[in-house]
C-alpha cells in the first residue's frame, strides 16, 4: 500500500523574494533530503505560484505523491530496506536531521493489534543528558502517542510537529520492518500426539539392545523397499543434530534411488526434512527464514540433474559452508560488492547413477552402492501391486511413519566422546586413508549417538557428553563393511575387468617391481586401446573404492595412479578380522 508523502515547507519573506525551506519526507527504506529554494517576488501573483491558502501559513502541509521507482533505497547492511541500523535487533536505531530514536528491547510480533515499545529519543549532537526523552509508547495509540510527542517536546525543547512527523516516519519504519519480520517467521508444522502404545512402542525401541535390528525393521514397516540402505540414511540424517554433519549420496539405478529417497523422507519430521525435486543455487542464500537450512536434511531425487550452475550446493557439502562475495544490481542501476552465506548444519541425501560423483571426493560424503538392485526393485513392485490391491496396512505404515519420526525427535544433540581410539590402530586398518576414517569414526559418533537413551549423559562445561563403547564400534565396521573393506567382486564386470587388464599391464612393463610401479591414464589409455571417457569413469570409481591411489600429475595433463593391493580378497578380510578383534578385546 503506498503511503501519501508528506511536504512541510516553512516560507520567510524578504524584501525581493521569498525563501522557502522544503522538507521531504519520503516512504519508509528512504532518507529525508532537506534543502532551501527562493521564489522571485514577480512569480508570487502567477498562475504558477504557491499559494498561502495551500500552504496553510508556516505551519501547514501539502500533501504531493511521489513514484516509488524514483525513491532513493538505502544500501545494507547498517541503513538496510528500512532505513533502520538493525545491527541489534534488541536495540533498533533510526536517525534524521538532528533527532535519534532508539526502539530498546526490539518489537513485539505476537500482539499485532498494539506497537508498544520502550522509545528513547535524543538530539544530535547531544549537548548534555538533559537531551534524550524515555517512555513506553503504543504506536497505534493516538493519545498516548501525542503524549509521548508532548513530552519529549518539552523535554528535547523541540517544536512538537518536527517530533510528531519524526516518529510518524519511524513508526511507518518500524511497521514495515515488523510485517517483514512476521512473513520470514519460520512456519512450524503441527506435531499430532503419538497414542500412548505407539509412545511406549519409541521408547521400547531405543533402549533395546537390538536398537538398529529393530530400527532397521521399523523402516521397512514404514514403506522402505530396502531397511538396510534405509538404516544407513536415517544415520546420516541425525548428523544434522550435530556441528559436524556427514551426507549420503546412493550410488546405483536411478527409478530405484529416488523411490528410496522420495520414501525415506516420509520417516523424517515435517520440521527437518527438506525434501524437493530440484534446487536453484541462489535457494541457499534467499531462504524463506533464517532457520530455513539450520539442522535440516535436504533430500534430493538424484544430483546428476545439477547443472554446473549449482556451485553453493557444492561448495557447502565439500567445505561444509557458503561465504562468498559476490557483485549484485542495486536499484539505481550501480553495483555493489555483497556477501552471501549459508548458516546451520545441512546434511544433504541425493544419488547418482554415473557410478562416480566429484562430490564423492570429501571426507564428508559417503558413497553407498546399492548392491541388491534386483531385490529392491522386487520390493517395490510387490508394494505397489499390493497397494492397487488394497491389500497394504495404510494405517501400519503411517504409524511406523510417527513412530520414526518420534525416535527422531527424541534422539538430542550430545558431544560424543571416543576413549578408545589411542588403543587401535586405526590408521593401519584403513590403510591411512583418511577419508575412511573419518567416515568410520563419524559413523561410530552417530551409532552411539542414536544409543543415547541406554548410555549415562555427563554434563561437562555446559554441554551433555556420552562415551562410545566398543560395541559401537563393530556395529560401524560391521554395518559399513561394504564401504570400508571393498572387494573387487563387488565391483561391476565392466570396471573389475578394467582393473584386471590394468594389473596385466603393469606386470608385462615391470615384471619384478609391478607393485611399486605408477601409470598415467593418457599411456594406460592408449596401451588399452579404449575410450577416453569410459576409462576416465571406470578409474574415478576404482580411486573411490580405494583400489587406486594418485601419484602424482594434475588434472590438466592426467594423474599418475598406482594399485594399492594385488592380493585383494585374503588382505581386506584379514583387515577386517583383525580390527574387529582388537576392538572385542577392550
Amino acid at each position: 500500500m503506498e503511503k501519501e508523502q508528506v511536504v512541510k515547507l516553512n516560507s520567510q519573506a524578504h524584501k525581493s523574494n521569498t525563501y522557502f525551506r522544503l522538507s521531504i519526507r519520503y516512504k519508509p527504506r528512504t532518507a529525508i533530503l532537506m534543502f532551501n529554494f527562493k521564489v522571485p517576488k514577480k512569480m508570487k501573483n502567477t498562475n504558477n505560484a504557491i499559494s498561502n491558502n495551500e500552504l496553510h501559513q508556516s505551519k501547514g502541509f501539502i500533501k504531493i505523491n511521489f513514484d516509488p521507482k524514483t525513491t532513493i533505497q538505502a544500501e545494507e547492511p547498517l541503513l538496510n530496506g528500512y532505513g533502520l541500523d538493525l545491527t541489534n535487533p534488541d536495540f533498533i536505531k533510526y536517525q534524521s536531521g538532528n533527532l535519534e530514536a532508539e526502539v530498546i528491547g526490539g518489537i513485539n510480533t505476537i500482539a499485532l493489534t498494539r506497537f508498544q515499545v520502550m522509545l528513547k529519543i535524543s538530539r544530535r549532537p547531544q549537548l548534555s543528558s538533559g537531551d534524550v526523552y524515555r517512555n513506553n509508547v503504543d504506536l497505534y495509540n493516538e493519545n498516548n502517542l501525542q503524549y509521548f510527542v508532548k513530552q519529549a517536546s518539552i523535554k528535547l525543547k523541540l517544536d512538537s510537529t518536527k517530533i510528531s512527523d519524526f516518529i510518524y516516519d519511524l513508526t511507518e519504519r518500524l511497521e514495515t520492518y515488523r510485517k517483514d519480520k512476521i512473513t520470514s517467521r519460520e512456519e512450524k508444522p503441527l506435531i499430532t500426539a503419538l497414542p500412548a502404545k505407539e509412545i511406549k512402542k519409541v521408547d521400547a525401541i531405543l533402549k533395546s539392545e537390538t536398537l538398529l535390528e529393530d530400527l532397521q525393521q521399523l523402516l521397512q514397516d514404514a514403506g522402505l523397499p530396502c531397511g538396510k540402505i534405509a538404516l544407513e540414511l536415517f544415520l546420516i540424517a541425525l548428523s544434522s543434530k550435530q556441528t559436524s554433519v556427514i551426507h549420503g549420496i546412493l550410488q546405483g539405478n536411478a527409478e530405484l534411488t529416488s523411490e528410496i529417497i522420495k520414501t525415506f523422507s516420509n520417516v523424517l519430521p515435517l520440521e527437518t526434512s527438506r525434501f524437493k525435486t530440484s534446487i536453484s543455487d541462489s535457494v541457499l542464500y534467499y531462504a524463506p527464514n533464517e532457520n530455513y537450512w539450520k539442522n535440516k536434511v535436504l533430500l534430493l531425487p538424484s544430483i546428476d540433474t545439477l547443472g554446473k550452475k549449482n556451485t553453493a550446493i557444492t561448495e557447502l557439502i565439500l567445505q561444509g559452508q557458503v561465504n562468498r562475495l559476490v557483485t549484485e544490481n542495486t536499484e539505481q542501476g550501480t553495483y555493489r560488492a555483497s556477501n552471501k552465506s549459508v548458516n546451520g548444519n545441512l546434511s544433504f541425501i541425493s544419488s547418482t547413477s554415473k557410478g562416480y560423483h566429484e562430490l564423492m571426493n570429501s571426507d564428508t560424503v559417503m558413497a553407498l552402492p546399492i548392491s541388491n538392485s534386483h531385490e529392491i526393485k522386487e520390493a517395490i513392485v510387490t508394494n505397489q501391486i499390493k497397494r492397487f490391491a488394497g491389500l497394504l496396512d495404510e494405517n501400519e505404515i503411517l504409524s511406523s511413519q510417527r513412530q520414526l519420526q518420534s525416535a527422531f525427535r527424541e534422539i538430542k544433540s550430545m558431544t560424543v566422546i571416543n576413549p578408545y581410539l589411542e588403543q587401535l590402530n586405526v590408521s593401519a586398518t584403513f590403510n591411512k586413508d583418511s577419508r575412511l576414517i573419518s567416515q568410520f569414526l563419524r559413523m561410530t559418533n552417530l551409532i552411539t549417538l542414536l544409543h543415547q537413551k541406554q548410555l549415562s549423559v555427563i554434563q561437562k562445561n555446559g554441554t551433555n557428553q556420552i562415551e562410545v563403547q566398543p560395541r559401537h564400534m563393530v556395529q560401524a565396521l560391521e554395518h559399513f563393511r561394504e564401504i570400508w573393506f571393498k572387494q573387487e567382486k563387488e565391483l561391476s564386470f565392466n570396471v573389475a575387468g578394467t582393473l584386471a587388464r590394468i594389473k596385466k599391464m603393469l606386470i608385462k612393463d615391470h615384471k619384478e617391481s609391478h607393485e611399486d610401479a605408477d601409470f598415467m591414464v593418457k599411456d594406460m589409455r592408449a596401451k588399452l586401446k579404449v575410450s577416453p571417457s569410459s576409462l576416465a569413469r571406470h578409474i574415478n570409481i576404482l580411486y573411490d573404492y580405494g583400489k587406486l591411489e594418485r601419484t602424482g600429475g594434475n588434472q590438466r595433463d592426467g594423474y599418475n595412479y598406482k594399485i594399492t593391493s594385488w592380493n585383494d580378497s585374503s588382505d581386506t578380510a584379514q583387515q577386517y578380522e583383525t580390527f574387529k578383534k582388537e576392538i572385542l578385546e577392550l
